[in-house]
């Protein structure tokens, strides 16, 4: 990396290059970094991958020296910071591998739920003064915990299989695509081979009626033009027909082909919708398993909060002032506002669990729709677009066909009226 002329001044800049994991030479002269003292120290210091400095060969003894000698706890301090980050963001990405992977059985609501439902937001202040709380509070979380390990372990070989499902019915419907145009291709190519041999035949009846015309033709000459005539129309008319018969293999595979894709979409749709089933069952009982929770819990805290207020205040001015501060006595103290305060707590939960109990089941209902809606849209969309392509593939033959009419002189008032 190449950084002469830059204008840096201030050593500093150089912990920016750390983030190159791969850098092994850089060049920084004629900037005025270079002309302070401390420069290579700082330098070999802070990037101790390098084997170049200033295209100078580094030795690997220097680099020692520097990373013990030079700023070692401003070093070892950045070197501290940098593995924290990184620690963070490995947990980080760990952490989405995680939701990503609760996103694809549905269970994503499952993530964090401990940490929303005790969050400062909805955690109210009151109840963290009294002695049951952080008991109850421990309890509730290893419960939670437990309800969330037992959905995931029904759901995901559910969602698993599911998966798998989906995968094979989508390479089977893509197959059956493939097979149908493979077949369609060949007619068309049969057909465009006979074409092919046809039109060459009426070049030559073309070339015939040429010669004839420019011969002067004998006494024969009208019965070989109704000859040549005769057989021109017969390839045209024979070639119309193979092309009605192209036309009608190609619907008929068409049709064919939708009425299957149809049927497989509907019977697949019936298979989900058991699967799916299941899976919302599973999901109304850890929701209801959490209302039971979420009642046994509020109750508890309640009948605590109940037993310590009737304790603080049968005590009076003997209890000892050191165990609980000014704040904690105000709690105490209020028998409204800490009922309140966990009556309100009970029903931000069981709003939240709720919240939380519609967003899956719309997201596994939105998921059958949707899956269902857009094949079935697709495989719409495909037909009219391939019917299309036949009327489009059959006219154009069409017009191929009859603008290859062989000339005849004459043809305009011939004696016998069968001009074209």
């Amino acid at each position: 990396l190449s950084l002469g002329r830059n204008q840096i001044k201030d050593l500093k800049e150089i912990e920016y290059l750390r983030r190159f994991k791969g850098l092994r030479c850089v060049c920084l002269d004629k900037n005025p970094i270079e002309n302070l003292e401390s420069y290579r120290q700082h330098v070999l210091a802070y990037l101790d991958q390098l084997k170049y400095l200033d295209y100078t060969l580094i030795d690997p003894t220097e680099v020692q020296a520097a990373q013990q000698d030079y700023q070692h706890d401003e070093l070892q301090e950045l070197k501290d910071g940098e593995a924290a980050a990184k620690n963070r963001a490995l947990e980080q990405e760990k952490k989405e591998a995680e939701l990503k992977q609760l996103r694809k059985a549905f269970m994503d609501c499952t993530a964090d739920l401990f940490q929303q439902l005790f969050s400062k937001e909805v955690e109210p202040e009151n109840v963290t003064v009294l002695a049951c709380y952080p008991g109850h509070k421990e309890d509730y979380k290893d419960k939670l915990n437990g309800h969330i390990k037992d959905l995931q372990h029904r759901l995901e070989p559910v969602n698993d299989k599911r998966l798998r499902k989906v995968a094979s019915f989508e390479k089977a419907v893509f197959r059956a695509e493939q097979e149908s145009e493979g077949e369609a291709k060949v007619l068309v190519k049969q057909f465009r081979s006979v074409k092919k041999i046809i039109f060459g035949k009426l070049d030559e009846i073309q070339q015939s009626v040429k010669r004839m015309e420019d011969g002067q033709a004998g006494p024969d000459y009208r019965d070989r033009m109704r000859e040549l005539r005769s057989e021109a129309e017969r390839l045209r008319a024979e070639l119309l027909r193979d092309l009605e018969q192209l036309e009608t293999h190609l619907m008929s595979n068409e049709i064919q082909l939708q009425l299957a894709l149809d049927e497989a979409i509907t019977d697949f749709d019936i298979q989900m919708g058991d699967t799916t089933k299941f899976m919302l069952e599973g999901a109304d009982q850890f929701f209801r398993h959490l209302e039971m929770l979420e009642k046994n819990f509020s109750a508890a805290v309640a009948e605590g909060a109940q037993s310590e207020m009737e304790q603080f205040g049968a005590s009076g001015s003997a209890v000892d002032l050191t165990d609980f501060d000014a704040k904690k006595a105000a709690f105490l103290s209020n028998r409204e506002e800490m009922m309140t305060a966990i009556q309100n707590f009970f029903e931000a939960h069981t709003n939240l669990i709720t919240s939380k109990d519609d967003s899956m089941q719309a997201e596994v209902k939105q998921w059958k729709n949707t899956f269902f809606n857009d094949h079935r849209e697709r495989q719409y969309k495909r037909n009219r677009e391939r019917i299309h392509e036949i009327k489009e593939l059959v006219e154009e033959a069409r017009t191929e066909i009859k603008e290859s009419k062989v000339g005849f002189t004459g043809d305009s008032d011939d004696e016998e009226g069968n001009g074209d």
